[in-house]
């Protein structure tokens, strides 16, 4: 049975993906008169307006995720393992060059041809209209390893050569020979940039040492150093101030003034991983950054002083997201917790609404003087969230979880930050336990109540506006094992706890007495209420599901069919669907009513968050190692699908994750 016309989640688009390790590229649009700003993002390349950052176009993808981008006037080029391709119009290839033996690790536009260098240290120049070979040369890896190339502008024919050893050569291409030797500063070359002046070029140390020396007469005219190790990048300032930027591996950049010759300013994490590509928008006071940490930032230099603000950013999770809720009622936003520590929020309408609430922290101001690199109180990632739109403008509307962690923390969705409480019982107020942390938390719908299962197996309610413990259920604690699951329904009546002993206990929120527990068939590993309908999905550690109507208290549905770990469940806006996913790498759809199951297929990685849209319209993934945000629509709202039971040896087919592109 294939899946082409017959799923009932079509790949729509991926949100959050912006930059990855590889430099960016800065092209000039003659007839738009603007510049334009490439990034490769895993097997495509994206294009950005640099007036808004707003994204232009999103090539084909390539076969393998792309290592090396550059671009000329009309064509972008960019290489995975020892293939090169060029992309007309940002979208198509349009010529594919290949020749190689080792994986390409440096491009060069160079008029009307490519120069691309293997890591064997083979050069090839190509025609770049005919695809053909116009040279090939090959370098003695014990005494020139290429590491650097550089066309330095007016030096018709001619490109500039760095080496490992520290060397750099000139070659003349047409005709092939080497003009000239320089001997070097004994330090493999990392980056090579063309300055303002002609015949001056900046040259970039694995010694983080940058040496501004005039090709001309082989002579050095200044030399920097910065302590932060190789030197990643360099870009020179065009609008009339003699500034000189250089990236390094930490994500802090330094700016040097070059009449002054000393040290300007330093922007201290600028990223939180190596600096990748840094460019100076010619003729304006705008320096475009971006690094492996799923960022691009365009910094602006208007103050005092000569330092940068972030004038315009895209940035998504640097490490990958765990947990994944969509926020209100419209279905336009998604919170998302990731393994960088974060917590962001983005947008399904468009990239300029995504924000992000920062990085969890035991004490704010101390962080913020201690900055990312040295912060001990940053908090550990966080594993589960619950919020609520109810009074989120009057206090905070979110409350979370954090890794092995007994505090809890709020987090205010208004203002873009963590919030004023954490939460933990009184009896840990002057020590922290080492075994005890929160595991499970819900918000109630009036956005009033916070309740927190421990692994002790307590269960406590706090007030989300003033932070107050406002009680726990149970005489000591609520279970005999920890709390795999809290749950609080609509109207504030029941409050549902289930525990690793088995057992599933049913509370009056009020007033805290047990109304009814009852015995699991299995240990469960989390629950799931759907508060309009009042049916709570059960997932188990057996990998079965079970479903149980909170009215009468008997589990209604049971669903076996998954063969690892259910990562988490979601349901549809009506109720009538439980859609799971599990360490299998299968997303499967249960109908309800019918108690079948009507949709199931596999991702090459194992979704660990799912999340329904309130409208219905799609169902959002994360993803085993994987950065991005997966939308997925649903087919049953716009065409015609069959939502009969699958047959028992039904084969799920593989499904492809969508691109940044939207799927028409």
């Amino acid at each position: 049975m294939a899946r082409a016309g017959c799923g009932v989640f079509a790949g729509f688009r991926v949100l959050g993906q912006f930059s990855g390790h590889v430099p960016h590229v800065l092209r000039y649009h003659g007839r738009h008169r603007e510049f334009y700003l490439a990034t490769a993002v895993g097997r495509s390349v994206h294009t950005y307006n640099v007036k808004k950052l707003g994204i232009v176009a999103v090539s084909n993808a390539l076969p393998q995720d792309i290592t090396c981008l550059a671009a000329d006037r009309m064509l972008i080029f960019a290489s995975y393992d020892n293939v090169l391709h060029a992309f007309a119009r940002n979208k198509e290839v349009v010529h594919t060059y290949e020749g190689h033996k080792a994986r390409i690790h440096l491009l060069q536009p160079f008029g009307d041809h490519v120069i691309s260098v293997d890591v064997d240290n083979v050069l090839i120049v190509w025609d770049t209209q005919s695809e053909e070979q116009y040279l090939e040369v090959g370098f003695d890896k014990a005494t020139f390893a290429v590491s650097a190339v550089l066309h330095p502008s007016t030096y018709l024919n001619k490109i500039l050569l760095g080496s490992e050893q520290g060397s750099l050569q000139l070659w003349n291409i047409r005709s092939n020979k080497l003009l000239y030797s320089f001997p070097g500063w004994h330090f493999a070359v990392t980056a090579l940039e063309q300055a303002p002046a002609v015949d001056v070029v900046a040259v970039g140390l694995v010694s983080g040492h940058i040496i501004i020396h005039n090709i001309k007469f082989d002579e050095t005219l200044m030399k920097f150093q910065q302590d932060w190790g190789p030197i990643t990048a360099i870009s020179f300032r065009t609008d009339g101030h003699p500034v000189m930027a250089a990236g390094s591996p930490i994500g802090h950049i330094a700016l040097w003034d070059l009449e002054e010759k000393k040290l300007m300013c330093q922007m201290q994490d600028a990223h939180s991983t190596a600096i990748a590509g840094m460019s100076f928008v010619p003729g304006e006071p705008l320096l475009i950054t971006n690094g492996a940490d799923n960022a691009i930032q365009v910094w602006i230099f208007d103050g005092p002083g000569g330092t940068g603000r972030v004038l315009r950013s895209r940035m998504g999770h640097s490490a990958p997201p765990t947990k994944i809720r969509y926020h209100g009622h419209n279905g336009e936003q998604i919170l998302s917790a990731g393994q960088d520590g974060t917590l962001q929020s983005f947008s399904t309408v468009h990239e300029k609404f995504n924000k992000s609430l920062g990085r969890g922290s035991i004490n704010k101001k101390k962080s913020k003087k201690k900055g990312l690199k040295l912060d001990t109180m940053a908090l550990p990632p966080i594993t589960v969230f619950a919020s609520e739109v109810a009074h989120q403008s009057d206090w905070d509307g979110i409350v979370a979880c954090h890794q092995g962690y007994i505090t809890c923390t709020t987090w205010n969705y208004q203002k873009t930050s963590m919030g004023a409480h954490k939460l933990k019982p009184e009896e840990f107020s002057k020590h922290k336990p080492i075994d005890i942390y929160a595991t499970a938390v819900d918000i109630t719908s009036c956005g009033n109540f916070a309740v927190i299962g421990l692994s002790t197996g307590q269960v406590d309610v706090y007030n989300m506006q003033s932070g107050i413990h406002r009680g726990h259920y149970g005489e000591e604690r609520a279970h005999e094992g920890a709390i795999r699951g809290v749950a609080v329904d609509g109207l504030n009546q029941l409050t549902i706890t289930a525990g690793s002993e088995g057992l599933i206990k049913f509370w009056k929120f009020k007033t805290k007495d047990l109304v009814y527990s009852t015995d699991l068939p299995c240990v469960p590993s989390g629950i799931l209420l759907h508060r309009d309908s009042g049916i709570l999905g059960i997932a188990f550690d057996d990998f079965s599901i079970s479903v149980l109507d909170i009215e009468t208290r008997k589990i209604v549905r049971t669903f076996s069919g998954h063969h690892g770990r259910i990562n988490d469940m979601t349901f549809s806006p009506d109720g009538r669907w439980l859609i799971t996913s599990s360490m299998d790498c299968s997303i499967k759809t249960w109908d309800l009513p019918s108690g079948c199951l009507i949709d199931c297929f596999l991702v090459d990685s194992a979704a660990v968050s799912l999340t329904m849209s309130p409208t219905g319209d799609f169902l959002a993934s994360a993803h085993v190692d994987d950065l991005g945000i997966y939308l997925w629509s649903n087919r049953s709202l716009y065409s015609l699908v069959s939502l009969r039971p699958l047959s028992a040896d039904y084969v799920p087919s593989m499904v492809a994750r969508p691109t940044t592109c939207p799927v028409e």
